[in-house]
């Protein structure tokens, strides 16, 4: 994707000291979106602000290409926060939007480096919530959100799947399907 950068910016980018901050807004179902920062302090850009809760650990590395591609990205949040797990770990989250934006500070007064135009944050990727995993360990818990490019719904095939919660998604009393991970072949049904 090009990316067209003001003048302001680019003189600040061909300096010798870089302080560069991400933004990630990610959707919650039926609530309030998380605006959050990586960087020390909170910041308020466009009316919204980016609280600094210190439970964004990382951000995997993605490449661009110039073919139409899915391209999935981690997520890698603190997980020791319950309130944040109990926000992030549903299943209403899959599909939500995660949008992240890089953005540069002057090291002066610590605002957004660029013009008036509102250029001062640059999107480096949009996508919606793939699918979401928690590791826990004796000192410390993590949360890995796998967000993939808007184009993933594309390939997205529709229906319901065979097991206990895909069926009581519409029936909640029925357990028809409570053992239905324990078959391991395929049913040969009608034949001996």
């Amino acid at each position: 994707m090009t990316r067209e950068l003001s003048d302001t910016q680019n003189t600040y980018l061909a300096g010798d000291s870089l302080i560069g901050v991400t933004f990630i807004d990610i959707g919650i179902y039926g609530g309030t979106d998380l605006h959050y920062t990586d960087a020390p302090f909170d910041i308020t850009y466009d009316g919204t602000t980016y609280e600094a809760q210190g439970a964004l650990i990382g951000i995997s590395e993605t490449q661009e290409v110039s073919e139409l591609q899915i391209t999935t990205i981690t997520l890698t949040i603190g997980a020791l926060d319950l309130s944040i797990v109990q926000q992030l770990a549903t299943s209403n989250q899959i599909n939500e939007v995660v949008t992240i934006h890089r953005a540069f500070l002057d090291p002066t007064d610590n605002s957004l480096i660029g013009d008036s135009s509102g250029d001062q944050v640059i999107t480096i990727f949009k996508g919606r919530i793939n699918g979401y995993t928690i590791t826990d360990t004796e000192n410390t818990a993590t949360m890995a959100i796998e967000v993939k490019s808007q184009f993933s719904n594309f390939q997205k095939l529709s229906g319901r799947r065979t097991n206990l919660g895909s069926l009581q998604l519409e029936h909640q009393q029925d357990w028809g399907f409570e053992y239905s991970h324990e078959t391991l072949r395929d049913l040969r049904w009608g034949k001996k």
